[in-house]
């Protein structure tokens, strides 16, 4: 049964209606509002690196109670552990964490990450692609920036996250996640959550008995309803993303950041259809890898190029071409496209068996070579 189904002024008089051609602004999303609670944690990573980084200098120290690390940087990296302690790190790629109760962690700068872990901690991250992940009981991750993602995991715990494709994920009982921007995602697992989102084609996801919130914008950004509903099965499956259109609840797919209508689900096997009309397959694994393509097969045969193999020890002797691709990017971190079309380009059957050194012999001058070799040749 609905809990609340408003579309205008009319079904709900406590709906702002903003002036007309103007879009709503005196309203905050819960996303917002959740990063700016976490305004000092944005602070240390941004305006307020220099001071932070002069302070932690001077303490020279990166361990202890109320201890604090700062690093700057491209590709720079900051770490804290400890009671109250605190982490900064500023710089693309830069990556900052700290561990222990009330601790803080910020990071600034494009595919930046930031992760705080500890009773009360808050993770909070800046720049497109960032990642803000916080773990223990009353957690805080935050993220803003497009295609940002920021994740909380512990009782009452909370993630929040804006910009444009944006991620906010939250797992345990009672926890929240909240996101904002077009085409953002909030998620939700445990039991008694919830989440919420906002924005043009926002979308949300959730377990079983979790509460979904969404709204109904406009392109041009402007509101005009939304819905909140239980997950109970039926209406509402768990795990798939929802949008609300016409008033009304859509399943929808976003693999690869390709937006897109779902039409069916039969046995693992997605048919959806994009903005622009084109049907296209959707294939999952169990290790939560999805692959789209024009028919099953080339959706499966992308599938493969998703996966990383957990790999620990020593090459195997001999390998299918599939098993060769998840083992070399794991030991390489090469990407799926880059794999992809690699192997394209070779013209290499994965389904026959390739020994590691005639593997090694066929990437020679490509990227993660040499990484692959030095593995070879412990």
């Amino acid at each position: 049964m609905p809990l609340r189904r408003y579309r205008n002024e009319t079904t709900n008089p406590n709906f702002y209606k903003p002036a007309k051609g103007k879009r709503m602004t005196t309203q905050k999303s819960q996303a917002e509002i959740e990063i700016e609670a976490l305004q000092d944690v944005f602070n240390i990573a941004t305006t307020g690196f220099d001071e932070f980084y002069k302070t932690a200098k001077e303490k020279d120290k990166d361990k202890g109670d109320y201890s604090t690390a700062a690093s700057s940087g491209y590709y720079s990296t900051a770490a804290s552990s400890g009671y109250g302690s605190k982490a900064a790190s500023s710089g693309y790629g830069s990556k900052a964490a700290s561990s222990g109760d009330y601790s803080k962690a910020a990071s600034s700068g494009d595919s930046s990450t930031a992760a705080s872990s500890g009773y009360v901690s808050k993770a909070a991250s800046s720049g497109n692609y960032s990642t803000a992940a916080s773990s223990g009981y009353y957690s805080t991750a935050a993220s803003s920036g497009d295609y940002s993602t920021a994740a909380s995991s512990g009782y009452y715990s909370t993630a929040a996250s804006s910009g444009y494709g944006s991620k906010a994920a939250s797992s345990g009982d009672y926890s929240k996640a909240a996101s904002s921007g077009k085409y953002s995602k909030a998620e939700s697992s445990g039991e008694h959550s919830g989440c919420t989102s906002i924005g043009y084609r926002a979308a949300v996801k959730g377990d079983l008995g979790n509460l979904l919130m969404a709204s109904e914008y406009t392109k041009d950004g402007v509101p005009v309803g939304g819905n909140a509903d239980l997950v109970d099965g039926k209406n509402l499956k768990a795990g798939s993303w929802y949008i609300v259109e016409k008033g009304a609840w859509v399943e929808v797919d976003f693999t690869d950041r390709v937006f897109s209508y779902v039409l069916s689900n039969k046995k693992g096997v997605k048919k959806v259809k994009t903005e622009q009309g084109k049907v296209l397959y959707v294939v999952s694994d169990d290790k939560g890898n999805s692959a789209h393509g024009e028919t099953i097969a080339k959706a499966r045969e992308d599938l493969i190029y998703k996966d990383i193999a957990k790999f620990d020890g020593e090459l195997p002797k001999k390998a299918t071409g599939k098993e060769w691709v998840g083992i070399y990017r794991a030991v390489t971190g090469t990407c799926a496209a880059g794999v992809k079309n690699f192997v394209e380009q070779t013209g290499k059957s994965l389904d026959d068996t390739y020994t590691a050194k005639e593997i090694a012999k066929l990437v020679h001058g490509n990227f993660g070579a040499e990484q692959f070799a030095k593995k070879l040749n412990k």
